[in-house]
């Protein structure tokens, strides 16, 4: 008879069979002899040990709690929990990888598993719904697996998400006071305890970020699309919308067809290319600016070097203002 989770907590709870009994037994004689075999064993049946014995067992068996109608000796009793924890405890060591890299990963319930990267790189994970999460550093979440209305997480820390779109089921991200709300995107959350504010960026589609206790006012939140991002401060309980540190080219625009070579192209037409490809309002102070005209070939560099290039050539210069750049200079007649 091979032996399992179930038959030994029959055991515990003395309701096994006689031959469940005698298989029990038998493996705790032999038990210190097949130790070595644990690590050979299938990842799936690895995995298995780690998610359900060794949470059940920490957490539902006290063998001492009941006065059993048949007699277990004791030490029987005792090493069988032991060995059982052992092993669980050794499939869990097992899957730390080598190196510095330490992650964990916990069923807290039937419903919720906890995700943490103890490491000092980032780790990447695909939770039940297919979506996948790279976390940082010293980083934390749990995901509630059976909510059928929402696919819910809770964070500690920094990751960056690429949610699975369905638009049945909205992914919810809960961090302090506030709320992150998709059907389907990829954007960085930074939600570090000791740093008292939250900050979400995005990089594909859109996100609707808001306070808890808020969630049913008008006019409450922002919505933020690509590039974009918002800061909310604990103290001051308000947002502040902005511009992503490295804005990149909109997912949405094919690559192969755009380029930034601009030879003798007026400065209003450039802008407006900028605006297409990152999605950003690009805004000019004076018209007389935008017949200025640019010779370079820009591609392959990042947008704020863009800027800088651009305004320098035309003895201009640029603004970030709030989601918005602001050019402006003398201009060209």
């Amino acid at each position: 008879m091979r032996l399992n989770q179930e038959i030994i907590e029959r055991f515990l709870q003395n309701k096994c069979t006689d031959n469940e009994r005698q298989a029990v037994e038998s493996w705790y004689l032999s038990f210190e002899k097949n130790l070595d075999g644990i690590s050979q064993m299938p990842e799936d049946e690895q995995i298995t040990l780690e998610n359900e014995l060794y949470l059940k067992i920490k957490r539902r068996i006290r063998p001492f709690e009941q006065i059993q109608k048949t007699p277990i000796p004791w030490l029987l009793y005792l090493g069988i929990a032991a060995a059982v924890l052992l092993i669980s405890f050794s499939v869990w060591f097992y899957k730390i990888p080598q190196g510095d890299s330490q992650t964990n990963q916990q069923v807290l319930s039937s419903n919720w598993t906890k995700y943490e990267n103890n490491s000092t790189k980032e780790l990447k994970i695909a939770l039940p719904d297919g979506s996948i999460v790279t976390m940082n550093p010293k980083t934390q979440i749990t995901y509630n697996q059976s909510d059928t209305k929402f696919r819910e997480v809770n964070l500690i820390g920094e990751a960056f998400f690429d949610v699975k779109k369905d638009a049945t089921r909205p992914f919810m991200i809960y961090t302090g006071k506030v709320t992150t709300k998709v059907l389907g995107t990829s954007f960085r959350i930074k939600a570090y305890p000791e740093m008292q504010k939250f900050e979400v960026s995005v990089a594909s589609g859109k996100v609707t970020v808001y306070e808890k206790e808020e969630a049913n006012k008008k006019d409450n939140g922002v919505i933020l699309t690509p590039n974009l991002k918002v800061t909310f401060f604990d103290e001051e309980e308000h947002f502040i919308t902005g511009l992503v540190e490295k804005p990149e080219v909109l997912p949405t625009i094919k690559k192969e067809s755009l380029s930034f070579n601009f030879q003798n192209i007026p400065l209003h037409e450039v802008l407006k290319t900028l605006e297409k490809a990152y999605g950003i309002e690009m805004v000019l102070e004076n018209e007389s600016l935008g017949n200025c005209t640019l010779n370079g070939n820009l591609d392959d560099m990042p947008l704020y070097t863009k800027l800088d290039i651009i305004t320098r050539s035309l003895n201009a210069n640029y603004q970030i203002k709030g989601t918005s750049i602001l050019v402006s200079g003398r201009g060209c007649e």
